[in-house]
């Protein structure tokens, strides 16, 4: 398992470039709100911006997940060694680990543009990452779609994606007031919720996508 995450680690790093543009991305959202909005309101809103940007950043990347692994014949060869669950498991690590590392780097450069507390700072960095493991399982499930119907199905993204919504929603009332602490342990329920059964999904479409 741990070789298996590994590879996928390097095949979204090394061949999809994965930390870069998700980096340059977040960087690039959260700086550019500082254009179009006043001084007064930059700081909220660049923060608040900052998290629910990330969703945005997984649109399309579901195409270089599974597709690609079935063109190329990996994945068949890959079914004979490992069990369907062990490979959208690691998939969804790989995702989650890429997304994880480049939102960390860009967490410091929030901290010091915005000069926020650290109150702030700790509720950003937990909303994000719930995020990016929510959005992660999401974009793994539109891939196993996508591979096991092997048609254009590109209006999946547009389907499925709105489940991250109610999460966007509170990352921005969580951070906006940090009186609202106890919704994080809502946002913690919404990924036990949509997390499992989407990697089981996952699982089950990868193993059955020869048998059509």
């Amino acid at each position: 398992m741990k070789s298996l995450i590994l590879q996928e680690f390097r095949v979204q790093d090394k061949i999809y470039n994965l930390i870069k543009y998700s980096l340059i991305f977040f960087i690039f959202c959260s700086l550019s709100i500082t254009l179009i909005n006043s001084y007064e309101n930059v700081q909220i809103f660049g923060v608040v911006f900052s998290v629910i940007c990330i969703p945005l950043a997984f649109i399309n990347l579901s195409a270089g997940l599974i597709k690609p692994d079935i063109e190329d014949g990996s994945l068949e060869i890959l079914l004979t060694a490992k069990t369907p669950i062990k490979i959208v498991m690691a998939k969804y690590i790989a995702l989650f680990t890429c997304f994880c590392l480049s939102f960390a780097m860009l967490l410091p450069l929030i901290y010091i543009i915005y000069n926020i507390p650290n109150t702030i700072f700790i509720l950003i960095a937990a909303s994000g990452f719930l995020l990016i493991s929510l959005c992660a399982a999401l974009a793994v499930l539109i891939a196993s779609i996508q591979g096991y119907f092997r048609a254009n199905t590109n209006f999946l993204s547009i389907i499925i994606m709105p489940l991250v919504i109610p999460s966007i929603i509170l990352s921005g009332i969580i951070i906006q007031n940090p009186d609202n602490l106890h919704l994080l342990a809502i946002m913690i329920g919404i990924n036990l919720i949509v997390i499992p059964p989407s990697i089981y999904l996952s699982g089950y479409l990868v193993e059955n996508i020869y048998n059509i």
